[in-house]
């Protein structure tokens, strides 16, 4: 049934504001996260709010995390929403948001052969993470957010993101019940996943990097030692 019509109606946060829009979809393999995959676009995403309530704590602080990387890669504004108290029985309008974020991006590249990229800022990590931990000790979110902290602190060696970005970043994390390291996985147990990553490029790793909060660089390279040194330092 190859291009059937379908209908996207997503009952966790994380799906709402990331999976449901955008048109991928994708499977986990041995290698490697969402490797095998197509891009066919719904012909409509049906959004009910009242299925949050479902949600136990944790499902919901894992959705907050893809939400927080479009504060981000994009709304600096919506960042500093974040940093104010949440309503979880209020989400509609940050929710509107975060679709409206990814539309407009998938909107100028829907196959990722570009700006698309900046939607994955922290995923690089985060699917080693996933995959040297076995697929589903960590929510996808709770790996999202060690990945933000890893690109952020990146981010500051390599695109002069200000420190106090990069502890704006890490205590918002921590303020929404998410993990921000993780101390059970080696460097070369995080490095041999990341070599068959998407965005790798002729086997060089390419990162979504931040220069502030709001703006992203897609395609960034960085040193092997860098990588390993800034593991090293959020594994602790």
């Amino acid at each position: 049934l190859r291009g059937i019509r379908f209908i996207q109606v997503p009952t966790s946060l994380l799906a709402m504001v990331d999976s449901s829009v955008g048109g991928k979809t994708g499977i986990n393999i041995p290698e490697g996260k969402n490797l095998v995959g197509a891009f066919h676009q719904p012909e409509l995403v049906l959004i009910d709010l009242d299925t949050l309530k479902t949600l136990p704590p944790r499902e919901l602080a894992a959705g907050m995390a893809e939400v927080v990387k479009y504060g981000i890669i994009w709304d600096a504004e919506l960042f500093k929403t974040l940093e104010a108290e949440i309503d979880y029985s209020n989400l509609g309008g940050i929710i509107a948001r975060c679709c409206e974020i990814k539309a407009e991006v998938v909107g100028l590249d829907e196959r990722e052969g570009g700006l698309r990229g900046i939607l994955n800022f922290g995923h690089t990590l985060a699917h080693a993470i996933e995959n040297g931990m076995g697929y589903g000790a960590y929510l996808h979110g709770e790996a999202v957010a060690i990945g933000m902290v890893y690109a952020a602190r990146l981010s500051a060696k390599v695109k002069n993101l200000p420190i106090g970005d990069v502890v704006r970043i890490e205590a918002l994390l921590k303020k929404l019940h998410l993990p921000t390291r993780e101390p059970n996985l080696k460097w070369n147990e995080i490095r041999a996943p990341m070599a068959v990553d998407k965005k790798t490029v002729g086997g060089l790793l390419k990162f979504v990097l931040a220069d502030r909060i709001g703006h992203v660089d897609f395609g960034c390279e960085v040193s092997e030692e860098l990588l390993e040194e800034v593991w090293n330092g959020i594994s602790q």
